[in-house]
C-alpha cells in the first residue's frame, strides 16, 4: 500500500508526496491545514491537520523491552527509534529511514546511505520503496544510474499495485521509453492507475480511448474518464471534455457546460483552454458576450506562446476602444492561475491534451 500523500487545492490535485516531503509543504504553508488530503487506505479525503495527526501516532514506538531511562545505547530520537527498528528488518522504518536521510530532516543527509536503506525496503517487499527506487535510479540519485534497473523496479512496483508506479509504466510505454513502445500496454496500465484513483491517469485513460490509442475508438468511455478527472480537478481533463462538448462528440454539443469547463482549465493556465474560452466570449456561445473578457484570455494564452491566441487577440483588437483594451490588459496582468507556488502538475513526456 502506497503510503504517499495525494493533496487537493482549489480543485487541482497535487502529488503525491512522500510524508517528509507533505510535512515540509505544510510547515512553509504550501499546503493548508484546512486542505483536503488522501492516500491509499483511506475511505474519504480528510484535512491535512487530521493527517498530521495520523503520522504522529504513526511514528516508530520506543523498545518495549528497553530501559525506561535513556542511556547511551536506548534510542530516544525519532531518528534512532527509526534506525534501530530498520536494523531489526522492518520494512516500512527502513522506508522512512531512507526517506529522513534523502532529505536531511531529522537526520544527517546522505543520498547514499538513504538509496540503500531504500532498496532494503523494496527488495523486502515495500511497494513504495521499489517505485522510489525506480525514481533513483532513473536519476541517479544516491545510486548509479541505470535505465534497466530503473524499469525493473517500477514494473515491481507497478505489479504490487502503486498507483504512481502504475502510471509511470504507462507513460513509458506510450513514449517508448526505455521498453518498446506499446500503446496497448500503456492504456492497460493507465487503466489500472485509473481504477485506483490516480487523476492523471484518469484524464490519460480517456485520452487513449478518443485518440483510439491501445484499442478501438471510444468516445463513451472517453467521456466518462474525462469527467472523473475533471470533476476532481484536473486542468487537461477539464480542457478536453469541454472540446468534446463544444463538438457534440460523444455526447450532446452544450456550449454552456463547454464554457464550464474551459473556464476551470484557463484558471488553471491551460493555455488552449484560455484561448477556447476566448472564443466563446467572442462569439458569445454559452456565455454572454464580452470582447474584453475574450482579449483577456487571448492575451494570456499569447503569453504563453499560443499562437491562436495571439491570432485572435489580434483579430478582436479592432473591436475594442483604446479603453477596453487598457482594461483586458490589466485584467490579464492581474491574473494569476489557481495553483499553490512550488505545486506543479508534471506530465511526463506524452502530451495529453487535445489542443484546437
Amino acid at each position: 500500500m502506497s503510503r504517499r500523500i495525494h493533496v487537493l487545492i482549489n480543485g487541482e490535485q497535487f502529488g503525491p508526496y512522500p510524508e517528509i516531503e507533505f510535512q515540509r509543504h505544510v510547515t512553509g504553508k504550501k499546503i493548508l491545514r484546512s486542505d483536503l488530503v488522501w492516500r491509499e487506505g483511506l475511505s474519504e479525503w480528510i484535512t491535512a491537520e487530521a493527517m498530521l495527526q495520523i503520522l504522529e501516532t504513526e511514528q516508530p514506538p520506543p523498545n518495549p523491552t528497553a530501559a525506561q531511562v535513556p542511556g547511551p545505547s536506548t534510542p530516544h530520537t525519532i531518528f534512532e527509534k527509526t534506525r534501530a527498528a530498520a536494523e531489526s528488518g522492518d520494512a516500512e522504518q527502513q522506508f522512512r529511514l531512507g526517506q529522513m536521510l534523502d532529505k536531511g530532516e531529522g537526520a544527517p543527509l546522505n543520498h547514499v546511505e538513504a538509496s540503500a536503506w531504500i532498496r532494503k525496503a523494496a527488495e523486502a517487499g515495500h511497494a513504495t520503496a521499489a517505485c522510489q527506487l525506480s525514481a533513483r535510479f532513473a536519476t541517479g540519485n544516491g545510486v548509479v544510474k541505470n535505465a534497466e534497473q530503473s524499469q525493473r523496479w517500477l514494473t515491481i512496483a507497478a505489479e504490487r499495485g502503486v498507483s504512481e508506479a502504475q502510471y509511470d509504466l504507462g507513460l513509458r510505454h506510450a513514449n517508448g521509453q526505455g521498453v518498446q513502445q506499446d500503446d496497448a500496454a500503456a492504456l492497460t496500465w493507465f487503466q489500472k492507475a485509473a481504477a485506483a484513483g490516480h487523476v492523471i491517469a484518469q484524464s490519460s485513460v480517456a485520452y487513449m480511448l478518443e485518440n483510439a490509442r491501445g484499442g478501438p475508438k471510444d468516445e463513451a468511455g472517453a467521456i466518462q474518464w474525462y469527467q472523473k478527472a475533471a470533476n476532481r480537478g484536473d486542468a487537461v481533463a477539464q480542457n478536453n471534455l469541454a472540446l468534446m462538448l463544444a463538438t457534440g462528440r460523444g455526447m450532446a454539443r452544450s456550449e454552456a457546460e463547454a464554457a464550464r469547463w474551459f473556464r476551470q482549465a484557463a484558471e488553471q493556465g491551460v493555455a488552449g483552454a484560455q484561448t477556447n474560452f476566448g472564443l466563446l466570449l467572442a462569439r458569445g456561445q454559452g456565455v454572454t458576450q464580452d470582447y474584453v473578457e475574450a482579449y483577456k484570455w487571448f492575451n494570456l494564452a499569447a503569453a504563453q506562446g499560443h499562437t491562436a491566441g495571439q491570432k485572435n487577440r489580434d483579430l478582436i483588437t479592432s473591436e475594442l476602444t483604446k479603453d477596453q483594451i487598457a482594461e483586458a490588459q490589466r485584467r490579464s496582468a492581474t491574473f494569476v492561475a489557481k495553483r499553490e507556488p512550488g505545486l506543479k502538475r508534471t506530465d511526463g513526456g506524452v502530451v495529453m491534451t487535445n489542443d484546437e
